[in-house]
């Protein structure tokens, strides 16, 4: 993990030296409906191209459950980790940061549960996926708004016989739609 700040510090670091962009620090204020907190970055690469960076943290409250005979049906947890998602915006106007953007994505999350009571052998979940936006960035100011929908491809490790139950969230793998707000400010 130090390796992978480290990196991210040169890499923003070298960018911020030798190019006129700003740098935007945002925030996916609809994160925070589902257990989710990001920070992320944004810095431009040329007139209609940047580059961005986002990490999540995850703490939430689920239920897994199991159709399996041998487990314990529904188990009460906390989900705890942390998801990578490195982008890339294409801006069709030429103006970079500004206005509609095309976004294409990659994640990689990690994170495990720790049940409330009974036992659970395997605790590790993992996702892997990529996800396609179409957005539209607002500056008013140095305040920054951020819409974007689209779609998103999930590939989750659930553990051994466990699954999450989420009945009024995306299904567990697959394709889904996907969007929110992000809001930040630019330097």
């Amino acid at each position: 993990m130090k390796q992978l700040i480290v990196l991210l510090w040169i890499i923003f670091g070298a960018s911020v030296i030798s190019a006129q962009q700003e740098i935007i620090l945002k925030s996916n204020v609809t994160d925070v409906l589902v257990g989710r907190y990001s920070i992320g970055l944004e810095k431009g690469l040329n007139e209609s191209l940047s580059f961005g960076i986002e990490f999540d943290y995850l703490s939430r409250d689920v239920f897994l459950e199991s159709i399996h005979p041998w487990y314990e049906e529904q188990l009460s947890t906390r989900k705890k980790g942390v998801i990578f998602e490195p982008q890339l915006r294409w801006y069709p106007n030429g103006i970079c940061l500004k206005g509609s953007y095309v976004s294409f994505a990659g994640f990689f999350g990690i994170a495990v549960y720790e049940p409330y009571s009974g036992e659970l052998n395997n605790r590790d979940w993992s996702s892997i996926g990529a996800s396609l936006h179409i957005g539209h960035q607002i500056f008013l100011g140095r305040f920054i708004l951020d819409g974007y929908f689209g779609g998103t491809w999930a590939d989750d490790d659930y553990p051994g016989p466990y699954f999450e139950s989420r009945a009024l969230f995306p299904p567990l793998d697959g394709l889904r739609l996907s969007g929110g707000l992000r809001c930040g400010l630019s330097f």
